[in-house]
């Protein structure tokens, strides 16, 4: 009896080597670190959507095979609660007021495009126990990077402009302006360099460009006045700290706490200063200024959007709803400033609670990715979001934009430490090995 030995096929075997080549280089990693930092780079947000979905997403595609990989990924209760969240908001909206078909592919486009970003961040992380490390050792100097950058083209380099102003970004040159948007934008890559820094093996330059980094990115978060990102930074950099207590990251946390502290009370008297000394008894420190702010209407635009909320509980107004309202003290608000508040509004209260759902199944997930491995960025990330959306941001499936960063990012990173095996090493050696990251 013989047996016929035939070759694979010329353009399987072609594949499989570009799919080795690819993992060997870690593109699909590289080009998805590249279109997050292409978020804080650009002023415009389509340069980061095209390099995610025309690029990262072919290749995940293409690297993934067998597509089985992802079974546990798509099968566990953080997928299953994130796609049955958007999808009852939706479901929701057209029981209730309905949508235009053109409308409604959109909100399935954008529902698609989260569920594919929760893969792939998932599936990295899970995967390669170094793409965090790669991921803040880039995205956390960018971050600063652009603080330098708005600092500079908001104030025009003037000091007293830079000490006596709230932050702002510059229209043409980032993609938010408001200051609780680019508060937030800075605060999560300040988290993640904390994170980084507490559980990986890095460089001495690595880990002072770190440091650098989330020292200028909690400045950049001082100087916009957003008191919610700053309650994000702190919280996630306390929760990084406590998990993976060291003496020496104690330290450090101590410090950038106290340089956000001197700062707030100081800057504007400095501004006031420079301008005219005379006028410095006049000035109102930050912290100060951030107490007089009270609780920011949030008492009464929780009241309102609570009793609307109570006039349709079961289906809420859709996502076509115009959610602006005339508090009755005559300002105008956008959202519910609360993310269970705005999923309410949308898709009623069932909406509300599958969204704590999936953030109960993402801590759940997060805390044993972190029992298993000893990650931490997670849960650091993830705390910071909670934090931050407790009093601002809405939840709605959208196209990549700020939201991917402080709210599905570490969603999947939560759910991609669950699924991991290996063990994030802590202490740092003594002679450090070549670095992709700073090639």
């Amino acid at each position: 009896m013989t047996s016929v030995f035939t070759p694979p096929a010329r353009s399987k075997l072609r594949l499989d080597q570009t799919r080795d080549l690819l993992q060997r280089w870690r593109v699909m990693e590289k080009l998805t670190v590249l279109s997050l930092c292409l978020v804080y780079l650009l002023h415009s947000i389509w340069a980061a959507r095209t390099v995610m979905w025309f690029l990262v997403v072919p290749l995940m595609l293409l690297s993934v095979v067998p597509y089985r990989r992802l079974l546990p990924i798509v099968t566990s209760s953080v997928f299953v609660m994130a796609a049955a969240f958007m999808l009852l908001i939706i479901g929701t909206t057209l029981l209730g007021d309905g949508m235009p078909v053109k409308e409604l592919f959109r909100q399935l486009r954008y529902v698609a495009a989260v569920l594919v970003y929760i893969i792939l961040i998932a599936y990295l992380v899970s995967r390669d126990e170094d793409f965090l490390r790669l991921l803040f050792l880039w995205l956390a100097p960018v971050a600063a990077f652009s603080v330098i950058r708005d600092v500079g083209s908001f104030s025009h380099w003037s000091l007293h402009a830079m000490l006596g102003t709230r932050l702002q970004g510059t229209p043409g040159l980032s993609v938010y302006y408001n200051p609780n948007y680019i508060g937030i934008m800075y605060a999560m890559p300040c988290v993640g360099a904390v994170a980084i820094m507490t559980t990986r093996k890095l460089q001495r330059i690595q880990f002072a460009m770190l440091l650098v980094s989330a020292g200028v990115l909690m400045v950049g978060i001082t100087m916009t006045g957003s008191r919610g990102s700053l309650l994000a930074a702190f919280v996630g950099v306390v929760v990084a700290l406590v998990l993976r207590a060291s003496w020496r990251m104690m330290l450090i946390g101590a410090c950038l706490i106290v340089v956000t502290l001197v700062l707030a009370l100081l800057m504007p008297a400095l501004g006031a200063m420079l301008q005219n000394p005379a006028s410095l008894q006049a000035t109102v420190p930050l912290a100060t200024e951030m107490l007089q702010r009270g609780d920011s209407l949030r008492v009464e635009l929780w009241t309102v959007y609570l009793q609307m909320v109570a006039l349709k509980p079961w289906l809420g107004y859709g996502l076509m709803f115009d959610t602006r309202v005339i508090l009755p003290s005559g300002n105008e608000v956008m959202h519910g400033h609360n993310i269970f508040l705005c999923a309410a509004i949308r898709g009623g209260v069932v909406s509300a609670l599958t969204l704590a759902g999936l953030l109960i199944a993402a801590l759940v997930s997060g805390w044993r990715g972190f029992r298993r491995t000893g990650e931490v960025t997670g849960l650091g990330l993830l705390a910071a979001c909670l934090a931050a959306t407790s009093v601002d941001q809405e939840i709605i499936p959208t196209d990549l934009n700020y939201l991917y960063i402080l709210f599905w990012l570490p969603v999947a990173i939560c759910l991609g430490a669950a699924l991991a095996t290996l063990r994030v090493p802590v202490q740092r050696p003594a002679t450090p090995p070549a670095d992709i990251a700073v090639s």
